[in-house]
């Protein structure tokens, strides 16, 4: 089994076999979830669907990048969150969560085409410093006893927050969420990818990884920021007139409801958190792709320029318009099935939350369909080729796949 991983890391400068065989190690990966020797430990399919899905999105970036240097950074990137997700030890899943950053930082100052791509570099690495080291001080509070699986001491609220601040950084949740929208406007397309489908992932993963820690802790101002945070980015999203930021400020209004989903701590809402993530990380790659790809076409952003998409390629224009759908969850794409689940468990606990969701849900509508309407009318005809669409095809049927279902129960 190990040899398809290690072979996988020796044909890394050949993307196509490395994705290959990272695909076939994968596949054996779901037939032995269990202790697997050195540090890796799958102790649930969770993990394994969430490399699957990283699979896909380094397979779209591979297809789509001409840059062989950004290639080898998501192939980078790829290895670091392959390790991240399997690790059995938690300063090594800490070790792989900080190194994440470094491809996404490289990516970005070395490819961005805009000056303030620096001043992004500094946002991100400020976030990730400030919320990142206080878990160390837990660690080392915790007589270095802090594991995956068994916990022997009982932690304080105040240690819990610090704890669940290193990984809400990575969500993000509203609060500290300011580094994403400035690291995917100055990104180039595939680490807008990466970073939108992967590297949002990791912090629910780590806070899956820990929240055997938390079934005793009130848990109440992570409901209310996650509830803060789907209005206020909903409503960011609006009043954006760069398509990028408004698909950075969507992803944040759906995290801030995946934390919502894991912060019920009940099985049926892990069962949906799993989901949604999958939905989001297919989506919102998808979502920049073919942002990315119109912006290489005719070097703007602006939504007030994005027409006529009917009149130029049906192909793209479909496709678009089944991602912006996908985005604002309409049936019967994963997103519905995940965001359905969440809102039945949500009002079971509170009816009160009924209203707040049913007033993410308009105002998300309202955006998604916006965009769509604006792209699709227009009299000119652009140079956009149906090829470019083709590429996105095997991530949009895992966008729309709705027997996911079968895997978790």
């Amino acid at each position: 089994m190990y040899e398809f991983f290690f072979l996988s890391i020796m044909l890394i400068f050949l993307p196509y076999y490395f994705l290959l065989l990272l695909i076939l190690y994968c596949f054996f990966l779901l037939n032995e979830t269990s202790w697997s020797g050195m540090f890796f430990f799958v102790d649930s399919n969770v993990f394994i669907m969430l490399v699957f899905m990283m699979l896909f999105i380094y397979g779209v970036v591979v297809i789509s990048e001409m840059s062989f240097s950004l290639i080898m950074l998501s192939s980078a990137l790829i290895m670091v969150c392959f390790m991240f997700f399997l690790s059995t030890n938690m300063l090594m899943l800490y070790m792989f969560f900080e190194l994440s950053i470094f491809p996404i930082l490289v990516m970005i100052i070395g490819y961005g085409s805009q000056v303030e791509k620096v001043s992004s570099g500094y946002y991100l690495l400020f976030y990730a410093s400030f919320c990142s080291f206080p878990f160390l001080f837990i660690y080392y509070k915790s007589l270095f006893n802090l594991s995956l699986n068994y916990f022997d001491f009982i932690m304080s609220w105040e240690m819990v927050f610090i704890l669940t601040l290193t990984f809400m950084m990575k969500f993000p949740v509203y609060f500290l969420h300011l580094w994403l929208p400035k690291a995917h406007v100055e990104a180039p397309t595939s680490a807008s990818m990466l970073l939108a489908g992967l590297l949002l992932k990791l912090g629910t993963a780590g806070y899956l990884r820990i929240m055997s820690s938390l079934n005793y802790i009130s848990s109440n101002v992570w409901v209310i920021i996650s509830l803060v945070g789907m209005i206020l980015a909903a409503v960011s999203c609006v009043f954006q007139s760069d398509s990028k930021s408004l698909a950075a400020y969507s992803s944040i209004t759906h995290m801030s409801f995946l934390l919502l989903s894991l912060m019920l701590i009940m099985m049926s809402t892990k069962v949906s958190a799993l989901m949604m993530m999958l939905a989001h990380g297919y989506t919102s790659t998808l979502m920049f792709y073919l942002i990315g790809e119109y912006y290489h076409s005719f070097n703007t952003r602006l939504i007030y320029f994005m027409n006529s998409f009917m009149n130029s390629s049906m192909m793209f224009s479909v496709i678009f318009g089944l991602v912006f759908l996908s985005n604002s969850g309409v049936p019967p794409t994963l997103s519905f099935l995940s965001e359905f689940m969440i809102v039945v468990n949500s009002i079971n606990l509170l009816k009160l939350l009924l209203f707040i969701i049913f007033m993410y849900f308009m105002i998300t509508f309202y955006y998604s369909l916006f965009l769509i309407v604006n792209s699709f009318m227009g009299k000119k005809s652009l140079n956009l080729s149906n090829w470019n669409g083709g590429m996105s095809v095997s991530a949009m049927i895992m966008m729309f796949n709705i027997f996911w279902l079968s895997l978790f129960y």
